[in-house]
């Protein structure tokens, strides 16, 4: 297994900068301002343990959201494109469309 990427994509619309604070239990990557686009590469682990989770907020909201998960990603995603939208995170699938979309996490586990 080699390296994976993990791209995000700000859609949540009206020209609005997306801050994102993504972390893993070793990893800390700190806070982004996000216009367009903003991208980091990992090696994850070979057992399916990776995990990153990332804040998402703008102006009303903020939201969190496991980005790469070892054990749903790991097939799919040597290159993983999100797209954040309000409503919640679209991943591209293989289909060439943002229609693999999930819910925001629960707040109640902020």
């Amino acid at each position: 297994m080699g390296k994976a990427t993990v791209v995000i994509n700000n859609r949540v619309g009206q020209g609005a900068t997306l801050i994102v604070h993504c972390k893993s239990k070793d990893d800390d990557l700190g806070v982004r301002y996000i216009t367009e686009s903003w991208s980091f590469s990992f090696t994850p682990n070979p057992f399916g343990r990776t995990l990153f989770f990332c804040r998402f907020s703008w102006p009303g909201q903020s939201e969190w959201f496991d980005i790469y998960k070892g054990n749903r990603d790991w097939h799919y995603c040597e290159q993983c494109i999100w797209n954040i939208l309000p409503n919640g995170p679209c991943r591209l699938s293989d289909s060439g469309e943002f229609d693999v979309c999930y819910p925001w996490n629960p707040k109640s586990l902020m």
